[in-house]
């Protein structure tokens, strides 16, 4: 066994006590927990004494609430053990006496054969190795690790072991993991592979390799993307290598991706500290996966800079036609008056022709009048040849920026020849051997390649029609266009890649899918497809007869329909507006500092114990909380650790140590967690729900400036002026932003509605999903129903909701509804690909592929891909009959209204953090940066709406004693999301002890 300092600290003081500790029960968990069944009170009552059995009793109500057993003092349960006396024992008189170790033991083996459950031997040690070294092999975080091997005890029915038993197992199952990948690293490796890989830590000049492969690329400037390209080359030998060796290591994508962070988090000092095997594990996996990013930059950089050329060629051509089109209309008045001259009647026929053209010559000057009658005399240039000859202008800027990033990426195709990708490989011969393309003899690939309607604007033709060759700079760009349209499409792909592999084989395979889609506990896979499909056809059916027999009936007060125009008119609801109520409530409350608040909540949920320090495994160190709150807020509120040190009592270098050693995106995103799990734990929590019986999350973007341009960042006039930005994609639920993250301010909001539910970590888990219209795409009805999820947008539009009203079958049978559907859905679509839908439903359910990427491949497939067919018909069934459920109740438009207001709220708050220093914007260098900032701003709202709704349970439980309806009713309708009670700016003295934050005192003072 390790010794204790030798153990891995997995979890904080707070997380062992959960799992551990004695049960605190509150009077509800009382009523839940210490209500027995009649075999629970027989065994409680065949105790031999009282003291005895008021004992038993309590291990039976702690075991049925942690499946753990405890021995404790009598003074540790009074309030448990006064209920179980009131409740069981009429008030008995009891004597408190300490039972034995027998009795105590003996009441354990009866406990366990009642429940079912085995006492935890070492007999069952083998096993929890097996799972732990199958565990391991999936992800190597020891958090996780912990969590499955609790789960799996449960699973069993055994009563899980001490803490210090399972540290140690898992210690050394991470040991004997690494021992593994360190021998068979050590067996492939050869002296000039280790050689190489040393290489990186290297220092040269002021970087070393590892260093310069770090920096992040910027904007898509050439000389950015000229860097990118030789980073990439750089590593291509290293590339291959880890092609070939990590798939013999057997490791996981999610090890993969977490050892590859350990590369990029550690200093090169400290690589250079570990064990070589470890080195070279590390730097393995960050070459994998960073190859793979660089070529994603490169597929960013080809996008946009491709966009841009069509983009202009589109604008200049236009403009010269609309200069065209102004010469012709100046010249006609002109040319009128000309031949006017033919016919006047006082230019007689002796007049000489030199008059007459002096009089021409008068109305139009000699040089412009030849100009013109050539013009006359030729066919008029078309506007597409118009565009061509913008294309050749353009040519130096595709040589510059388009063709070294052609060249330099090896597309792939789904077909075995592709006359494109074969056309843009000769092109990739011709320029590296520095020929010309235009003096390339003709052949049948070029031809193939050009479609009859545009041989005369790419090719040079011969008197007799045939081709000759090709124009170059015009056919270079037509291919560069081409491959880049079917790039998206799907046709084309680069197998080195993270977002744009083949889709099928990013896939679950077809042997391996049964098995996760029996792990996955969704109600896809829990019922057959045809079940399904009939039990949902027949709803769509009755909510048709319904929803045409409300309209007729005039039921459906919101909706008013025109008999004659057979049009529908929607009379939206309109949320009252409770500024008034807020602002009176927050300006009775005192103010207080955002240090003082974040201390408070620290208090009261401990989420500074999430941030542990990047360093050598089983090191110690404690976090300073000052400097903690220093670098958060710093972070949060764009001031950067340089001005944080100016304006605070914090040094710089204090900051910046900080700042390297535990802002990480997995140590914020637990320090949120843990605010939004304590949250959750309010009294005041449960009605902030407008339903019950169901918990609303909201989904929207919110679009913020950066201080320094990153490849995610995008330039957009309308939000970010001339500078560039990038959009925080929150999930907020009852106020609680529960997950968040950033994406790009090009890309599609809808993509990642699925992503941000799924990959939420909190134990707050909405099961209905709201967003705006840019929440809504072809597939994410479908995606959300798979995994028991609704999505319930809020529609804004009326004539586009009903253009996406179909039903099953003919719709012959609706022709006679007032609403008729506008098609038939294909369920046979649905039920051929079922299998493909399965796939696809395992590959998101195992995290093997995000939502975004699947969206976005199937939005751009082919219309007469049946995958992608089955997916968007499978997705009108359930938009059809959500839009159904929505047009006839309008309490579910005001739902989902409401739940929108709310991240609208959170939106302003989290505006008003990002912009304490002045911008609205995020700080940091790098996208990592940015996401770290972010996740920073949602930890300080975070705790604000902490702090306000602490205080306003605290009034909730006050006037709940003493019921004061009127009160209670204004209490619920307060939002916390605000920040008038709070101060944001000023100077920040950590150091200095600050003020107190006392709920009670507060609440006393409050006047309502």
């Amino acid at each position: 066994m390790l010794t204790k300092s030798e153990r891995l600290n997995i979890l904080s003081g707070q997380e062992q006590f959960a799992l551990y500790g004695l049960p605190d029960f509150d009077d509800s968990q009382r009523m839940e927990y210490f209500i027995f069944t009649e075999q629970e009170v027989a065994l409680v009552l065949d105790q031999p004494s009282v003291h005895t059995q008021v004992y038993c009793a309590l291990q039976i109500g702690y075991f049925k609430a942690k499946q753990a057993f405890f021995q404790f003092s009598w003074d540790e349960v009074n309030d448990d053990c006064a209920f179980i006396l009131t409740r069981y024992f009429n008030d008995l008189d009891f004597l408190p006496v300490l039972i034995t170790k027998h009795e105590y033991y003996a009441q354990r083996a009866l406990i366990v054969d009642l429940f079912g459950y085995r006492l935890w031997a070492a007999n069952f040690l083998p096993s929890l190795v097996e799972r732990a070294t199958l565990v391991v092999s999936r992800d190597v975080t020891p958090s996780f690790i912990l969590v499955e091997l609790i789960a799996y005890l449960n699973d069993q029915k055994i009563v899980r072991p001490g803490y210090t038993t399972l540290q140690s197992l898992i210690s050394e199952t991470l040991s004997n993991e690494r021992k593994r990948l360190g021998g068979l690293l050590t067996e492939m490796l050869d002296d000039s592979a280790k050689t190489a890989l040393q290489q990186l830590l290297v220092r040269e000049d002021t970087l070393s390799g590892l260093t310069a492969l770090k920096q992040d690329a910027k904007h898509f400037g050439y000389r950015m993307m000229l860097l990118e390209r030789q980073k990439r080359t750089a590593l291509e030998p290293l590339y291959q290598l880890a092609k070939v060796l990590l798939p013999k290591l057997k490791i996981s994508q999610q090890n993969l991706n977490y050892y590859a962070s350990l590369a990029h988090f550690y200093t090169i000092y400290d690589l250079r500290r570990l064990k070589q095997e470890q080195t070279h594990l590390y730097l393995l996996c960050y070459v994998w996966l960073r190859y793979r990013q660089l070529t994603d930059n490169l597929v960013d950089a080809l996008g946009y800079r491709m966009k841009q050329l069509e983009d202009d060629t589109k604008h200049k051509a236009n403009k010269l036609i609309a200069q065209q089109q102004a010469n012709r209309q100046q010249e006609t008045s002109q040319i009128g008056r000309l031949l006017l001259i033919y016919v006047d009647e006082q230019v007689n026929d002796a007049t000489s022709f030199g008059e007459v053209r002096q009089q021409a010559f008068a109305i139009m000057p000699k040089d412009r009048l030849q100009i013109t009658g050539q013009r006359l005399c030729e066919k008029p240039l078309n506007k597409m040849e118009l565009r061509w000859q913008v294309v050749e202008q353009l040519s130096a800027h595709c040589r510059k920026h388009l063709r070294p990033l052609y060249c330099a990426l090896d597309f792939a195709s789904t077909i075995p020849y592709n006359p494109w990708l074969a056309a843009l490989t000769l092109m990739k011969g011709v320029f590296a051997k520095q020929q010309r393309l235009s003096l390339q003899p003709m052949n049948q690939c070029l031809e193939k390649t050009v479609s009859p309607r545009l041989r005369r604007y790419l090719l040079t033709i011969d008197v007799q029609g045939k081709a000759t060759g090709v124009q170059a700079d015009r056919y270079e760009f037509w291919i560069y266009r081409q491959i880049r349209k079917r790039f998206k499409s799907g046709e084309l792909y680069l197998a080195d890649s993270v977002q744009h592999q083949c889709f099928t084989h990013e896939l679950v395979s077809l042997e391996k899918m049964p098995i996760v889609l029996q792990q996955l506990e969704i109600p896809w896979v829990r019922h057959p497809i045809e079940s399904q499909l009939k039990v949902l056809t027949e709803e769509l059916h009755r909510l048709w007869l319904a929803f045409d027999s409300d309209l007729r009936q005039g039921k459906l007060k919101h909706l008013e329909y025109d008999s004659q125009l057979k049009t529908l008119t929607w009379h939206k609801y309109k949320v009252s507006n409770d500024k008034a109520l807020q602002e009176s409530f927050y300006s009775k409350l005192g103010f207080c500092d955002v240090a003082d608040v974040l201390r408070f909540v620290n208090e009261q949920c401990h989420f500074l114990s999430a941030m542990t320090p990047l360093q050598p495994r089983y090191a110690k160190q404690i976090a300073d909380k000052d400097s903690l709150f220093a670098v958060i807020i710093a972070q949060a509120m764009n001031y950067g650790n340089l001005k944080m040190a100016q304006t605070s009592d914090i040094p710089y270098h204090i900051l910046e140590t900080t700042h390297q050693q535990y802002l990480r995106r997995a140590t914020l995103k637990k320090a949120n967690d843990a605010i939004s799990n304590a949250i959750a734990g309010l009294s005041i929590f449960p009605h902030y729900s407008f339903d019950l019986g169901v918990l609303y999350g909201a989904v929207d973007g919110q679009k913020l400036g950066v201080e320094h341009p990153t490849i995610k960042a995008r330039h957009s006039s309308k939000y970010f002026g001339r500078g560039k930005g990038v959009v925080t994609y929150t999930m907020l639920c009852n106020h609680v932003p529960v997950n968040g993250g950033l994406i790009g301010a090009h890309e599609f909001e809808a993509h990642f509605v699925f992503d941000i539910w799924y990959q939420n970590t909190s134990d707050i888990v909405p099961m209905v999903i709201t967003g705006d219209m840019h929440s809504v795409n072809k597939a994410n009805f479908a995606i959300t129903f798979w995994f028991g999820l609704r999505f319930e947008p809020r529609f804004t539009n009326l004539e586009v909701q009903l253009k996406n009203l179909y039903c099953c079958g003919d719709p012959v049978q609706y022709e006679k509804c007032l609403i008729q559907p506008v098609g038939s859905i294909d369920l046979r679509a649905v039920l051929d690909e079922k299998s493909n839908i399965d796939q696809i439903v395992a590959t998101l359910g195992i995290k093997e592929m995000t939502q975004s990427t699947l969206i976005r491949k199937l939005c751009t497939y082919t219309q007469s891909n049946p995958t992608r067919s089955a997916v968007f018909e499978f997705d009108k069934l359930i938009r059809s009959i959500y839009t159904l459920r929505y047009l006839r109740d309008p309490q579910i438009e005001r739902n989902s209204h409401r739940s929108q207001n709310r991240i609208e709220s959170y939106h302003q708050l989290r505006a008003a953090i990002a912009q304490v220093c002045g911008k609205k914007e995020l700080t940091g260098r790098t996208d990592l940066d940015i996401e770290i900032s972010n996740e920073c701003g949602r930890l300080i709202a975070n705790a604000v709406i902490y702090y306000n709704s602490a205080i306003l349970s605290r009034i909730l439980d006050k006037y709940e004693a003493s019921p004061k309806l009127k009160i209670l009713a204004l209490i619920k309708k307060v939002s916390p999301a605000a920040w008038r009670n709070i101060h944001f700016n000023g100077h920040y003295a950590f150091r200095v002890s600050g003020q107190s934050i006392d709920l009670d005192a507060i609440v006393a003072k409050l006047e309502l």
